[in-house]
């Protein structure tokens, strides 16, 4: 006759009586992989904010004239057409011109990236490529920040002090992506 449960301590009891700890880790195998919920989220929203920066409003003020924007603002797009519309465009100025169009393309491939993640697969090779274009938009933010405002003969306090939400989008999308894309490379 087997000792109750409780008798042995949460031991299993085994053929010969003894208790046996449980659980057994050789019972363990590989777990089957499962969806990464919070990584999907973080980096749905990266790609949320990195695809809304390039519709909603930038700026409440025309660039270089300081008057205020009829229509809300000035979005993303209008940034990206203005800094393209320069004349003899430096590499500079091509770099600002793309890191607008390059963080909504990123942000629509980190979109498709995190809902592949509430599926059941290995999330490693997903987490790899929303990192890289994670950085790659945190990249393009850093620009503005250093010399993208250069573009527009505005200061980094201007681009502060009359920001929409759009360009708090921007300078946000590779930051939640770096995360969302961390948290599916240590998961799996």
């Amino acid at each position: 006759m087997s000792a109750p449960r409780e008798h042995l301590g949460g031991r299993r009891p085994t053929a010969d009586g003894r208790g046996v700890s449980w659980p057994v880790t050789s019972d363990l195998g590989p777990r089957p992989p499962r969806a990464d919920v919070l990584a999907a989220l973080l980096t749905i929203l990266a790609g949320a904010a990195g695809l809304g920066q390039l519709l909603l409003s930038w700026s409440s003020t025309v660039t270089g004239v300081g008057l205020q924007a009829a229509g809300g603002g000035i979005t993303g797009w209008q940034r990206y057409q203005a800094a393209r519309a320069g004349g003899g465009l430096s590499i500079g100025d091509t770099v600002t011109a793309y890191s607008v169009v390059g963080t909504a393309m990123a942000g629509a491939a980190l979109s498709l990236l995190g809902l592949a993640m509430l599926t059941p697969i290995d999330h490693r090779p997903l987490g790899t490529v929303a990192l890289l274009l994670s950085v790659a938009s945190l990249a393009g933010s850093a620009w503005w920040l250093v010399r993208g405002h250069h573009t527009f003969n505005q200061s980094v306090a201007d681009l502060f002090t009359h920001a929409g939400p759009g360009w708090y989008l921007f300078l946000a999308a590779g930051p939640i992506g770096v995360i969302g894309s961390a948290k599916a490379l240590s998961t799996g």
